[in-house]
C-alpha cells in the first residue's frame, strides 16, 4: 500500500494500535530506524516539555525547552546572576546554530588544492592520525594555535594543549579589548574586569561604549540599563562621534572629534582638581601642571566639544551621588586608545567610587585558583607577528577554532597568501568558512547545546560565580556512528594529546571528568548557593541551577590603583592625511560577521536604520546632497591603499559631516546566508595598532567616495512617504441616501 505523510500522521495519531498497524504496513525496517523521535520528534508526541539550565555563547545563564529530544525555545535563566532571566536576540539564534543545514558531519578531508571546495568524509580516528603523521613530519613547536575568545576550562584545556605544541595560545576577536582590559587593570590593580554598576548609578558619563550593543553580554548590560532607568531615574551622557545605539538611549548625545575623547577626560579632571571639587587620595596625588594643556578652553578646539560643556559635566560628575565613568568601542580602536581608556577610568578614582554602589565593583577571584575569567583575546599586534612568522617560515602548521582569520584581519594584510605557505592547516568549526575553506583537514564541532563545559563571567556581578554548562540534546549526528559525528574543542584537543602523547593534567579524561572535579572543588567549600554532603547530589544542584555563587563573597577594600600620575595623552594617528572622512566600522546583529550565516540574525534588522541584509554606509545628509548622493546610491569606498568595496548609501542627519559609519559581517565568500550579501568592510581597514598595548586601531581609517551610476532599493522596513493631502478647513462631507435600497 501507498503510504503518504497525511496517512502517516493519522496512524501515528490513533495511539499505539495505530503504530502497530502502520508498522505491519510494509513499511520498511529502515526508514523506521532511520525516522527515529531525534529525527522526527513528532513519531512520539508526549506533550510535555522540560527545561535545562545551561550558558550561552557569551557566558549569560539560559533555560531551555526540550520537548521529544529537540531544543524549542531559549530564555534567560532567573537564577543566573549575570543576567537574572534576561536574554538577547543571539541568544535565541544558538537554536538555529544547533538546527543548521550547513552544519558539518563528519571529519573532512580536502580533496584537491587548498580553496577548491572538495571533500571526502573521513573517521575520527583517521583524522587524528593524519594530523599527528603531519606534525612528527613538520615539527610540533613550529605549530600555532589560535582561537576564538574561551572561558573557564575550555581556556585552560586547550592553552595547556598549546603550551604542549611549544607555543602560547592566541586569541583573536576582530574588535579586541586590549585597551580595555589593560586600564582598567591599572585602574582598579585587578586581573578581574569589575562590575560596570550602571543601575545603581544616578550619572553615567560614557565615552563611546556601546554597552546595549554589547559583544560581552546584552543581556546583562541591558538588565542594568532598565535599573538605571527605573525610579530614583539616572541621567546618562554619551559622547562619541557617531550616533550608535546607546547614544540614541542617552540623555544627551555629545559629538566629539575622533581620538580625543581622553583630552575631554582630561578636561574634566582639569576643571575636579583646579575648582577642588574633589577630595579623594588620588586627586592629592595629581599635579595640576600635569594638565595644565586641558584645560577647557584648550580642549575645546581639539575636540569639538564646548568648554562651558565641559565644565557643566565636571559639575554634574561632583555633585552626583553615584557617578559613574565609562568607555570603550571607538574611545578604544585608536592609536592612542590605551591612554584614552586610562585618563577616561581615571575620573572614577577622583571621584573615588572604586568599589562603591553605582561605580566600578571590584570582583573577587574565581574559588577554583586554575579557572579564571579568561574570555580576553589577544592583541591585534601578536596576530600580526603571527602573520610575520607564517610568511617567514618560523610557523608552518596552524590550528584554528572557530575564528575567520583570512575573513576579518584587515585588508592591507593578504593572509590567504600566508596560508599557503603552512604545511598543515586544521581548523575546528562547525560550519566552512572563508578560512577553513583553505584548510587540509576539518574537524567538525558540537554547538554549545550538545557539549559540558563551565564558566566565569568576564564581568561578574561582584561576588564569586562559576557557571555550569550541560549537553541538553543529543548530538544532532549521534545516529552516523563512532567514528563520524560532531565532537566539543575540547574533546578533540584531548583525544589528539592521547594519540601524541602529551602529557598534563588533563590526559585521560573526559571534558565531564574535569568537570565533576570543578564541582568536588567547590562542593569542599561548603558555602554559597548550593551545599551538599555528596558529590552526586551537588553536581544535580549545580546542573539544574546553572551553576554556583556566593553572594557574601565580595571584595572588600576599594583595590589598589598602579596608577601613579596623570597619563600622558597622545593625539590620535590616522591611515590618511589626504582622504576627507573618517571611517567608523561598528556590529550589528551579526555582531562582528561571525553570525552572519544565521538567516534570522541576517534578517533580524538594524535598530537604527531598519536594514537588513545588506552593507550600507550611513552619511551626514547634508553633505550627501552636496555630493547629490540620495538613499540607494551605490558609493564607492577607497581607502587610498588601492583597496575599495562598495556600499549602498543611507543619508541620515544623525552622522557628522565628516565621519562615515559602516557596519561589519556582510560580504562572507563561502555560506548560503552569508556568500553575496554585502561587503567585507575588513578588506579595506588599515594594520595600525596602539603602541602601548599592540591593540588594533581598528577606527583610525580615513577614506574617500565616489559615486557610482547604480542604485537600489534598501531593504529596510522605515520608509518616507508623501503626506495625504487634507482638507484645510475639515470640512464635514455630508453623506446622503441614493435610491437604492442597497
Amino acid at each position: 500500500m501507498d503510504l503518504t505523510r497525511r496517512d502517516f500522521i493519522k496512524l501515528i495519531g490513533g495511539g499505539a494500535t495505530g503504530a502497530i498497524v502502520f508498522s505491519a504496513c510494509g513499511v520498511p525496517d529502515e526508514e523506521l530506524y532511520f525516522q527515529s523521535p531525534n529525527k522526527l520528534p513528532e513519531d512520539q508526541v508526549t506533550g510535555i516539555d522540560n527545561w535545562y539550565a545551561t550558558l550561552g555563547s557569551n557566558g549569560e545563564g539560559l533555560a531551555v525547552r526540550i520537548m521529544e529530544g529537540r531544543a524549542k525555545k531559549v530564555e534567560g535563566n532567573s537564577d543566573y546572576p549575570s543576567n537574572t532571566g534576561a536574554h538577547s536576540y543571539s541568544n535565541e539564534a544558538e537554536l538555529q546554530i544547533l538546527y543548521h543545514p550547513e552544519r558539518l558531519e563528519s571529519p573532512l578531508v580536502r580533496d584537491g588544492n587548498r580553496g577548491s571546495g572538495k571533500w571526502i568524509e573521513i573517521g575520527w580516528n583517521d583524522a587524528y592520525q593524519r594530523i599527528n603523521d603531519q606534525l612528527n613530519t613538520l615539527g610540533h613547536d613550529k605549530s600555532r594555535f589560535v582561537t576564538k575568545p574561551l572561558g573557564g576550562r575550555s581556556n585552560s584545556i586547550i592553552s595547556a594543549f598549546s603550551d604542549e605544541l611549544g607555543n602560547k595560545l592566541l586569541s583573536y576577536s576582530s574588535f579586541d579589548d586590549t585597551n580595555l582590559i589593560n586600564a582598567l587593570n591599572i585602574i582598579t590593580g585587578s586581573n578581574n574586569m569589575p562590575k560596570l554598576d550602571i543601575g545603581n548609578s544616578d550619572m553615567v558619563l560614557n565615552f563611546g561604549m556601546d554597552f546595549l550593543n554589547s559583544s560581552y553580554s546584552q543581556a546583562m548590560f541591558g538588565r542594568e540599563y532598565g535599573k538605571f532607568r527605573t525610579s530614583p531615574r539616572g541621567n546618562l551622557y554619551h559622547i562619541e562621534p557617531r550616533l550608535s545605539l546607546t547614544a540614541t538611549n542617552s540623555d544627551e548625545w555629545i559629538f566629539c572629534e575622533l581620538g580625543t575623547e581622553g583630552m575631554i577626560a582630561s578636561a574634566i579632571a582639569y576643571v575636579l582638581i583646579s575648582e577642588k571639587l574633589v577630595n579623594t587620595d588620588f586627586a592629592k596625588k595629581i599635579n595640576l601642571n600635569d594638565l595644565s594643556g586641558f584645560t577647557p578652553e584648550k580642549i575645546s578646539k581639539i575636540t569639538g566639544v564646548k568648554s562651558d560643556k565641559i565644565v557643566d559635566l565636571a559639575h554634574k560628575l561632583a555633585k552626583s551621588k553615584h557617578p559613574l565613568i565609562i568607555g570603550g568601542d571607538t574611545a578604544s580602536g585608536n592609536t592612542n586608545g590605551s591612554s584614552n581608556m586610562i585618563a577616561i577610568y581615571a575620573l572614577n578614582l577622583l571621584l573615588g567610587n572604586i568599589n562603591k554602589e553605582g561605580g566600578l565593583i571590584l570582583n573577587p577571584d574565581s574559588p577554583l585558583a586554575d579557572l579564571h575569567s579568561s574570555r580576553t583575546t589577544s592583541s591585534y599586534q601578536e596576530i600580526l607577528s603571527l602573520i610575520g612568522d607564517i610568511d617567514s617560515g618560523t610557523t608552518n602548521s596552524l590550528f584554528i577554532n572557530q575564528v575567520d582569520l583570512n575573513y576579518s584581519v584587515s585588508g592591507n594584510i593578504n593572509f590567504k597568501s600566508s596560508l599557503s605557505k603552512l604545511g598543515l592547516i586544521v581548523s575546528m568549526n562547525s560550519f566552512v568558512d572563508d578560512t577553513s575553506q583553505y584548510a587540509d583537514i576539518i574537524l567538525p564541532l558540537n554547538t554549545q547545546f550538545e557539549s559540558w563545559g563551565n564558566d566565569v563571567p568576564v564581568i561578574g556581578p561582584g561576588y564569586e560565580v562559576v557557571g555550569f554548562q550541560q549537553p541538553i540534546v543529543k548530538s544532532q549526528f549521534s545516529n552516523k556512528g563512532r567514528q563520524s559525528g560532531t565532537k566539543s574543542a575540547e574533546e578533540i584537543v584531548m583525544e589528539l594529546s592521547n594519540i601524541m602523547d602529551f602529557k598534563n593534567k588533563y590526559s585521560g579524561k573526559t571534558m565531564k571528568d574535569i568537570l565533576m572535579d570543578d564541582a568536588k572543588s567547590i562542593m569542599n567549600l561548603n558555602r554559597g548557593s548550593i551545599r551538599a554532603n555528596d558529590l552526586k547530589t551537588f553536581w544535580n544542584g549545580l546542573l539544574s541551577r546553572g551553576g554556583w555563587w556566593d553572594v557574601k563573597s565580595r571584595v572588600s577594600k576599594s583595590g589598589k590603583t598602579k596608577l601613579k600620575k596623570w597619563p600622558k595623552i597622545n593625539s590620535p594617528e590616522f591611515s590618511s592625511s589626504t582622504s576627507s572622512y573618517h571611517l567608523i566600522p561598528f556590529k550589528t546583529t551579526v555582531s562582528d560577521g561571525s553570525l552572519a550565516n544565521l538567516p534570522w540574525l541576517q534578517g533580524l534588522t538594524d535598530p537604527m536604520t531598519t536594514i537588513a541584509w545588506e552593507t550600507w554606509v550611513e552619511i551626514n545628509e547634508q553633505e550627501a546632497d552636496k555630493l547629490k548622493i540620495k538613499e540607494g546610491d551605490v558609493l564607492e569606498i577607497d581607502n587610498g591603499n588601492g583597496r575599495k568595496i562598495k556600499a549602498v548609501a543611507y543619508p541620515t542627519p544623525a552622522t557628522p559631516p565628516n565621519v562615515l559609519s559602516v557596519p561589519v559581517g556582510g560580504g562572507q565568500m563561502t555560506g548560503r546566508y552569508t556568500s553575496g550579501f554585502g561587503t567585507n568592510i575588513y578588506s579595506i581597514m588599515n594594520t595600525s595598532y596602539d603602541p602601548n598595548t599592540g591593540a588594533h586601531a581598528w577606527s583610525s581609517n580615513k577614506v574617500n567616495i565616489k559615486k557610482t551610476k547604480k542604485n537600489i532599493n534598501i531593504p529596510k522596513f522605515e520608509g518616507r512617504f508623501e503626506e495625504t493631502k487634507r482638507d484645510p478647513h475639515n470640512h464635514v462631507i455630508k453623506i446622503k441616501s441614493s435610491d437604492s435600497d442597497h
